[in-house]
């Protein structure tokens, strides 16, 4: 009891690094107010954050000494409350200080708080990127919630979806002896140690196995892997930073209660076990391909799984696949890759993953998913869109899967009473227009007039972005409430929608997204719907009023599916036509470059 209590009081400091990325506009008062509400001052503020961190590493020495004989790992641990817990202090005085003034203008009040966001968060970057494992992930999660909280911060963590510090060489080693029972060695003809990849849970180095080694007669590649390595230091400081950042997120939330932040902490105490399994990765990996084992089969999807080689609970060892992030513009220009086919193809692939498989991949950001040339003689597509890090799976379930169908047809065509029914069924909540704009991305007005598909100007991102802060507290309270599984595809939808923008950026069809959503929503529907007639029929037999409604599902479905495809073929074929002009107007021009050259000659 005291061992474990003083083990959740050494988790207080290392929190604030990251909550104070959304502390900043709980704190914020209110332009030119005066008012007699209570504002903790900063000698207040100061001496309470001092206490609070010299309690920390104080308890928890003697914490970590009685749970841990390693007087080196105590030390290590009291240093990482510590810097994180001093970082949390900074910002909150930043804050405190920057919001507790007086302006003379709305204007000089804005521009101050962008600055304080901006200086606040490079402070935190910085904290995040020392202690790097969990943190990491924690802010890569910051990073992904765009339309929540101000960009000064999400852009600031941005650079953590790639740059970590890779693991050393000889605590590789280390890993492959306790973990596999086998030298590099032994294993390998090659291994290049320069990481091709380094994440905040793990690092990727590419090898050749050795021949005769398990695995090596199954690869057509002459044996080269990709050889995934959690970093060691995890299993020794994850437990200890998780209870330091859930103690500081629990301080928070009793300061401040409109605080609704709370779930970053659940979610990532549910999802990390999972993603440090690896061995659990590589049963996530084998179950996907099978899901798509039929498109890839018969060339209807650009989908590629790397194969898993073997897998032990900290080393993967897959196929190893070459070829470009999926936001890499110049290499599918390169390539004569087409951006806007690419997009089209990653939300069929998505669309099939959530509204009909219902097992879906919640981590989909740029470095996970790789463009390359086509392996397959197969397929339709001149590009593989090849899927990696298989460690974020959720399963949905059933009603879950086709109530989100039904919402997303509802926002798609902009039908008010399906969002409002369909956002209780999905979110338990009676705020439908904002979760509405949480999940799209989108304004309001935007959403009712069915016109997704159209280009966010820029004044509807100042929109969104100002409305972010306004609401934040309700924002906070519906992300609060919403299941786990909800709260990953937000996740996993707002990480789509950038790489789909980056894509579209180069086209002129901004369209066919939500066109192909639809299509899967109104399948999911459909297959649901019918499937719930013929049970019945199974029961009483067939009866007219059940035929009926069966030919009227069916009608809606097709019906539906028909305007729909027929417009992604219009769109298609405009898109065609654009290209042939552009051809003919390039190859024109060239003609027309050449003619003075030739009169020059003469």
């Amino acid at each position: 009891m005291f061992s474990s209590r003083l083990a959740s009081l050494s988790r207080c400091s290392a929190r604030r690094s990251t909550t104070l990325a959304l502390r900043t506009t709980i704190l914020r008062p209110r332009f030119y107010s005066n008012n007699a509400r209570t504002r903790p001052s900063v000698r207040s503020l100061l001496a309470k954050t001092i206490v609070g961190v010299t309690t920390v590493s104080a308890v928890g020495a003697v914490g970590l000494y009685y749970t841990n004989e390693d007087a080196r790992h105590v030390m290590v641990a009291i240093q990482r409350c510590s810097t994180a817990g001093l970082i949390g202090a900074r910002v909150a005085l930043d804050y405190q200080r920057t919001l507790s003034k007086e302006y003379a203008t709305e204007e000089e009040y804005k521009q101050a708080k962008r600055l304080c966001h901006k200086r606040c968060a490079t402070r935190v970057l910085e904290g995040l990127q020392s202690l790097g494992g969990i943190y990491i992930k924690l802010g890569q999660h910051v990073s992904a919630m765009v339309y929540i909280l101000p960009p000064e911060w999400t852009e600031t963590m941005a650079v953590l979806q790639d740059r970590c510090e890779p693991t050393p060489s000889d605590q590789i080693r280390e890993l492959f002896l306790s973990d596999y029972g086998h030298s590099i060695d032994e294993i390998f003809e090659e291994f290049e140690w320069k990481p091709i990849g380094v994440a905040s849970l793990a690092q990727v180095h590419r090898a050749r196995l050795r021949a005769g080694t398990d695995g090596r007669g199954r690869l057509g590649n002459d044996g080269w892997v990709a050889v995934k390595l959690q970093h060691p230091a995890l299993d020794e400081f994850c437990k200890i930073d998780m209870e330091t950042v859930s103690f500081i997120f629990d301080v928070i939330k009793k300061a401040f209660p409109d605080f609704g932040f709370a779930w970053l902490v659940d979610e990532m105490r549910e999802s990390l076990p999972r993603e440090l399994d690896f061995v659990h990765e590589a049963r996530n990996a084998r179950l996907v391909t099978q899901n798509f084992a039929d498109d890839i089969k018969h060339g209807r999807t650009a989908l590629t799984v790397p194969q898993v080689v073997w897998a032990r609970r900290r080393i993967l060892c897959m196929e190893f696949v070459d070829g470009a992030r999926i936001d890499d513009l110049q290499y599918m220009k390169d390539h004569h890759i087409n951006p806007a086919q690419v997009s089209a193809e990653l939300t069929r692939i998505f669309s099939k993953m959530i509204f009909l498989h219902g097992f879906v991949h919640c981590d989909p950001h740029p470095g996970n998913v790789i463009v390359r040339p086509s392996k397959n003689p197969r397929t339709k597509y001149n590009f593989d869109l090849v899927l990696l890090d298989h460690g974020l799976y959720r399963d949905l379930p059933d009603e879950l899967r086709v109530d989100y169908a039904h919402l997303w047809t509802s926002l798609i065509r902009g039908d008010e009473n399906g969002i409002r029914t369909y956002a209780k069924r999905v979110g338990g909540t009676d705020t439908y227009q904002l979760f509405a704009c949480i999940m799209t991305g989108r304004a309001w007005d935007t959403v009712t007039s069915a016109d997704l598909s159209s280009v966010r100007s820029k004044g509807e991102l100042n929109q969104m972005s100002e409305g972010a802060m306004e609401w934040l507290v309700d924002i906070a309270d519906i992300l609060a409430r919403l299941p786990r599984v909800v709260l990953l595809l937000l996740k996993t939808n707002d990480l789509l929608r950038h790489v789909d923008e980056v894509l579209r950026s180069t086209s002129t069809d901004d369209h066919l997204t939500y066109v192909i959503m639809g299509q899967y929503c109104a399948k999911a529907v459909w297959l649901d719907a019918r499937q719930n007639i013929l049970d019945r029929i199974a029961v009483i037999g067939l009866k007219w009023n059940l035929f009926s409604m069966l030919a009227h599902v069916w009608w809606n479905y097709y019906s539906l599916a028909v305007i729909l495809w027929l417009y992604q073929q219009g769109s298609s074929w405009s898109q065609a036509l654009i290209t042939l002009l552009q051809s003919f107007s390039t190859a024109k021009k060239k003609i027309e470059e050449r003619k003075p050259l030739k009169k020059s000659s003469l």
